[in-house]
């Protein structure tokens, strides 16, 4: 980078010009001197970010050139950061791609392929918005969100500013390869300022694996869930196609003395109660959906009572709820067959005896 430095404080500097040439790096082994940057091709460089609508301009001239056909000119105003003006090569071509929170965007109103400027550590960065996401491990999106880019563009664009003051991350995350775990704990230790910083996720997960009022609790109700609802089911239907059958007789044997078939009787039956098993089905199925948001809700909160973030997403384990669904069809199936060959095997003789009683 080349910086130009003014010991002014706020929007007070100097306005000028700056004409370069043959930018070069010296060695002082008798090598020849190395061109970096001749300025006869388009510029590369990106001035340093000193106000959120900075006016400080680098490019080429052909103007005031040294050798070759152009020269770099670096026009700038009279705002600073920190008594510094310059320009840079950007590590990434240009402003830091990033990824925002929605929360971020909607707050600012810079939308994906947007611009900007932010101030990171006290230092201000120009940053590109690539997309959006909702939420990210260990970030809190209800507040002002977050921003997401490449650690090593971030420690670049922040450091070029001052070479005094290295900013470094202060949180990071580690893949174990299987059999490394150990020393890779004893690595973390070491460079935690302390033990309670270091968080082992396997362990944290294996702890609550091992206990047996979480474990073998949510084991025993999944099990006894099921069977509850495979009971009430049965229970349920049978004995609301016991009632109907008993409440219908008449009705049944009134269709078939106006001529219905047993087969157009079964169809009749068939349409009238697998809607229903199909409605009942469904509304189970989205009240389950519904309580069990409310379920995980209710334990989904950090030791401070707050909600975790990212929120738990909740999935459904089909090979268990498939064979329940397949059972209770067959339920069905089986009532509805049996409710058929009882409501089409009437005496309509006894029938109108017994109404005319």
């Amino acid at each position: 980078s080349v910086q130009i430095y003014e010991p002014v404080f706020g929007p007070s500097g100097t306005v000028g010009e700056m004409y370069l040439d043959d930018i070069h790096v010296e060695f002082g082994n008798g090598r020849e001197p190395q061109i970096l940057d001749d300025f006869e091709g388009s510029s590369k460089w990106t001035t340093l970010a000193t106000s959120l609508i900075s006016s400080d301009v680098v490019g080429v001239t052909d103007d005031a050139h040294v050798t070759g056909r152009r020269a770099g000119v670096f026009k700038f105003g009279k705002d600073t950061d920190q008594g510094i003006r310059g320009f840079y090569r950007s590590p990434s071509g240009g402003p830091v791609p990033v990824v925002s929170s929605a929360s971020f965007s909607k707050a600012t109103g810079a939308g994906v392929g947007d611009a900007i400027i932010v101030n990171l550590m006290g230092r201000l960065v120009p940053i590109r918005i690539m997309d959006t996401v909702d939420y990210f491990p260990t970030m809190d999106p209800s507040r002002n969100g977050f921003l997401l880019m490449d650690l090593d563009n971030a420690l670049r664009h922040l450091n070029i500013l001052s070479p005094v003051t290295t900013v470094r991350p202060n949180e990071i995350f580690i893949s174990e390869v299987p059999g490394a775990e150990e020393e890779v704990h004893k690595i973390a230790l070491s460079l935690a300022p302390s033990r309670n910083q270091v968080h082992d996720r396997a362990s944290l997960v294996e702890s609550v694996r091992l206990d047996p009022l979480i474990t073998a609790g949510w084991k025993a109700m999944a099990l006894l869930a099921i069977g509850v609802i495979l009971f009430a089911a049965t229970l349920g239907y049978v004995t609301y196609l016991i009632s109907f059958s008993a409440q219908s007789r008449s009705e049944m044997g009134f269709l078939q003395a106006l001529g219905l078939s047993k087969r157009q009787m079964g169809w009749l039956l068939s349409a009238e109660h697998l809607v229903i098993a199909a409605l009942g089905l469904l509304i189970g199925t989205a009240a389950g959906f519904a309580m069990s948001n409310i379920m995980v809700a209710s334990v989904a909160v950090t030791e401070q009572g707050t909600p975790v973030l990212p929120p738990f997403v909740l999935t459904t384990d089909w090979s268990i709820m498939g064979p329940v669904y397949a059972a209770l069809v067959l339920i069905f199936t089986g009532s509805l067959y049996w409710l058929v060959r009882t409501s089409s095997n009437v005496d309509l003789y006894e029938i109108s005896r017994i109404e005319g009683e």
